[in-house]
């Protein structure tokens, strides 16, 4: 069998998961990053997010794409996360936004409100900084779609203290409501909020396919647990037309959660997703396993697997070795993943 024959063989024929793709960041270098490639292939993926920070998009922007091209050169399908982008997206990476601009930080509200970090969706600002790297970013052909990860304005873990109250959102919320922002979350605010992320992923999904039509969008949100907080109607988010792709993350270790967590919030992606006409997606967790629970990966993984999901991914690439969030035994945990992916694939 030739090369070409078996990169393309992940994504024929009767499989049980046909798509089965890594996260993966902190790349620099082509050459390397083709290596790395290499070795995501030999374990069953078809498929790359590349985790592009506000750093790798403004300092390695021409490699990012370089990297992207020795990807799809190899024949895996290449998708871009504009990771942790104004600490509002999910990830670790800082925020080079946030540090030049500290107007447009979301405002805790409290007795006396200060920024956070995170920027606030609605400052004009942020919308254009975000917007511009979506639209250059979709200009390059190499990118099959975008991944709109796990949009959030800054969890209090109250119901009462929320974000944001910056000028820009009292302003908004007074011309919707016709009163001040109260200073303790009420049913408006909750209203308030999700409409502002549901507007600003409906517009970062429109301009991709105003950019280039055929590339396809996802957005992965929050499982359940976090929704009062993250306050996203799944099926509000589903309902936007530019969405192809819908998923959650049921990381069940940092949630302190068992197998049922990941069972209930697979069943319910796949459902939803298929009652709004979209592809479902959901991610193994493959960083921050303690050691001696590495067989939960196995399990998570075949749970997902029966859920008849479009596309399963792992965050992220050699389960974060070297990171802050590695696993305890990320050899063990990114050799687990390679044999879930093989069963996922037969």
């Amino acid at each position: 069998m030739s090369l070409e024959t078996q990169i393309w063989f992940l994504s024929s024929g009767d499989v049980m998961v046909k798509e089965l793709g890594v996260a993966y960041y902190g790349f620099h270098f082509p050459d390397r990053a083709e290596e790395d490639f290499l070795e995501i292939m030999e374990h069953n993926c078809n498929a790359v997010l590349l985790a592009v920070s506000e750093y790798d998009y403004q300092v390695w922007y021409s490699n990012v794409v370089t990297i992207a091209q020795k990807a799809k050169e190899l024949g895996l399908k290449v998708y871009v996360n504009l990771w942790a982008f104004g600490k509002v997206f999910g990830g670790e990476a800082p925020s080079v936004f946030l540090q030049d601009n500290v107007n447009y930080r979301q405002v805790l509200s409290k007795e006396l409100p200060f920024p956070l970090v995170g920027a606030c969706f609605n400052t004009e600002g942020f919308r254009k900084y975000f917007f511009d790297a979506v639209s250059k970013l979709a200009g390059e052909k190499v990118f099959d779609g975008f991944f709109w990860d796990e949009p959030h304005y800054i969890i209090t873990g109250s119901r009462e203290i929320y974000s944001c109250v910056c000028p820009r959102c009292r302003e908004l919320f007074r011309e919707k409501y016709g009163y001040d922002m109260p200073p303790k979350a009420n049913e408006d605010v909750f209203e308030f909020k999700e409409n502002s992320i549901l507007d600003f992923l409906r517009q970062a999904s429109k301009l991709v396919k105003k950019v280039d039509s055929k590339k396809s969008v996802t957005v992965c949100l929050m499982p359940f647990y976090t929704a009062e907080e993250q306050g996203l109607s799944w099926e509000k988010v589903c309902s936007i037309k530019e969405i192809d792709v819908f998923g959650t993350d049921p990381y069940w270790s940092i949630a302190r959660k068992d197998m049922d967590f990941v069972s209930q919030a697979s069943k319910e992606t796949v459902k939803i997703a298929k009652k709004y006409g979209k592809r479902s997606q959901l991610w193994i967790q493959g960083f921050l396993i303690p050691a001696g629970k590495e067989e939960e990966v196995r399990e998570a993984g075949r749970i997902i697997g029966n859920t008849d999901v479009d596309s399963v991914f792992t965050w992220a690439y050699r389960a974060c070795e070297g990171s802050m969030v590695q696993s305890e035994n990320p050899k063990k945990v990114w050799s687990i993943i390679k044999e879930v992916y093989a069963e996922l694939k037969e």
